[in-house]
């Protein structure tokens, strides 16, 4: 055998087997099938937290509006009192807004998942009070 003749054959048996891309195809689905949702409830919380935050400012906005007249009727109407999507700053909207029970010394924030009812099964909505009390739905 000449010197080139073995430099084929040898190259020839380098490189994987059908086994061992099989083998990593099946780890790589294993590791995506336990990562992929454990990321989409992380991108969940993290909405979450961003709508409680969004909602936070909104109370702040509301006693603002407060102490101007001594009553939180009328803040539903002023948009700038406070914004009625999460993120509040643009992006993609996750959360609507609602302000409700409006009375001269109360109010409620609800945060809904955007295209979503509080009343389904699995939908986490959050509501706070105007005395800071907050409760998932």
């Amino acid at each position: 055998m000449t010197s080139s003749s073995a430099k084929l054959r040898k190259g020839a048996d380098a490189g994987f087997s059908l086994i061992e891309l099989m083998v990593t195809v099946a780890i790589i689905g294993i590791v995506s099938a336990v990562a992929f949702p454990a990321y989409q409830q992380h991108l969940e919380g993290t909405y979450q937290a961003r709508a409680v935050a969004d909602m936070q400012v909104c109370k702040l906005a509301m006693e603002r509006h407060y102490s101007n007249g001594f009553t939180y009727v009328g803040a539903d109407g002023s948009p700038s009192v406070c914004s009625l999507v999460s993120p509040s700053d643009g992006g993609v909207v996750k959360y609507n807004i609602v302000l409700s029970g409006l009375t001269q010394t109360a109010y409620v924030i609800t945060a809904t998942p955007d295209g979503e009812s509080c009343g389904d099964a699995d939908i986490v909505c959050i509501q706070m009070n105007s005395d800071g009390t907050m409760a998932e739905l």
